[in-house]
């Protein structure tokens, strides 16, 4: 049986090179190739979620700080101060109370904390310019610690033309939002 001829020796021993070739390079390098690009892929996503991880940690360190100041604002206000009122009574501050369409109070409370959200949508129509600016002046200038969210514009169906900017007037929805004590702990 192990009497084969040269050829055919080398015929079978080529035949066994190339099987342990094979073989060898299908069970240890393709696997290590494939282990690899596996690594390459896990350390990419690895990578994106620690970038995202820390924009998320940006974004609660500027929302924290906004919460310390808001809170300081929270403690030099009056107990009984209401965001209705204050953004109803700068609105007649402004000269816009007229054109004031409808003022939505709202309210959210925050579960496990002593603080809650108010919130007061405001309609305007009709509005000069000048006299709505000094409006959204004094909501965010006044130290209270009320903020505008939401701001949403349009020229007015009644406004004058674009050369006469005093006649200009704007239609306008406004959200204004502060921190107040829920009285709760």
């Amino acid at each position: 049986m192990f009497n084969l001829l040269e050829r055919e020796r080398n015929i079978l021993i080529a035949g066994i090179v190339f099987l342990v070739l094979f073989f060898g390079f299908q069970l240890g390098i393709v696997p290590m190739f494939e282990k690899r690009e596996n690594f390459d892929r896990i350390l990419k996503e690895r990578q994106k979620a620690l970038e995202e991880m820390i924009v998320l940690q940006q974004q609660y360190s500027v929302a924290s700080n906004q919460f310390d100041t808001n809170a300081y604002s929270l403690s030099q206000r009056k107990k009984n101060f209401s965001l209705f009122s204050f953004v109803d009574s700068l609105a007649q501050q402004s000269g816009i109370k007229e054109n004031v369409a409808y003022m939505k109070p709202l309210s959210k409370k925050f579960e496990k904390t002593k603080y809650m959200l108010a919130i007061v949508k405001v309609k305007l129509n009709d509005v000069y310019l000048k006299e709505f600016m000094e409006f959204l002046y004094r909501i965010e200038s006044s130290g209270k610690g009320v903020n505008i969210t939401s701001l949403s514009l349009s020229k007015s169906s009644k406004s004058g033309s674009n050369k006469d900017r005093d006649k200009l007037t704007l239609d306008a929805i406004i959200e204004t939002q502060t921190l107040k004590f829920n009285g709760k702990v």
